[in-house]
């Protein structure tokens, strides 16, 4: 109800109620109507809770600012990997191994550039590094002449055991892409180079006799 006419009806029923022309209750029952007659303030609309986004135990308000981390940490260990995988290769002694091996090795070091790329094509700049002890750690076991191939692959499918664990990271961010598709059909089809480059090592593996009997993996 308007201000002015709740005013002037407040005015009315005061007249009547001082002249005796109305009773108490009958005044208290027009008080009430008048005032429950006035509009209620229309309440505020509610404001959904902001998105956030995930990478396993990190929070991100954007979808950009998610994927720039992801793409940065994924490149980093994808360019390691290529170098660790040409390590191996001039180290192995076995030739179907070798040839496996290379492939593996492009296959990393495409990934880590392509993500870089990506990465720039975002405004961001690479800068993820891994821990200066892993690397070394890795690079001298994987490089190692004196460790068979055998004993390397087995520590590799220690601390890959199968293929949908390893890529679960990849289809976690996957899921929650909802604006970049270029980005998210980069990530798809990485993830199924990943997937195929575990299952060969699991075959390479099975071939040899590689038997992993604990989760327990080399400290690199």
């Amino acid at each position: 109800m308007p201000d002015t006419e709740k005013q002037f009806e407040l005015r009315q029923l005061l007249k009547a109620y001082r002249k005796g022309l109305i009773s108490d209750e009958m005044f208290e029952e027009q008080m009430r109507e008048i005032q429950l007659g006035e509009r209620a303030p229309a309440a505020s609309p509610e404001v959904p809770p902001a998105r956030t986004y995930h990478v396993r135990d990190k929070t991100f308000h954007s979808e950009k600012e998610m994927l720039i981390h992801f793409l940065d940490e994924f490149r980093a260990g994808e360019a390691f990997g290529g170098v660790l995988f040409s390590l191996w290769t001039e180290a192995s002694q076995d030739p179907c191994l070798r040839g496996g091996l290379r492939a593996v090795c492009e296959r990393e070091s495409m990934h880590g550039r392509i993500l870089a790329t990506r990465l720039g094509e975002l405004g961001a700049q690479p800068k993820a590094t891994l821990p200066a002890a892993f690397r070394e750690a890795a690079r001298e076991r994987l490089g190692s002449v004196e460790i068979s191939d055998k004993d390397k692959i087995s520590e590799f499918l220690q601390r890959i055991p199968d293929e949908e664990t390893a890529v679960a990271p990849i289809r976690e961010v996957i899921s929650q892409i909802e604006e970049d598709a270029e980005t998210r059909a980069l990530l798809e089809a990485i993830l199924e180079d990943e997937r195929a480059t575990i299952r060969w090592f699991h075959a390479t593996g099975e071939a040899l006799g590689v038997h992993v009997e604990s989760d327990q993996a080399p400290a690199f």
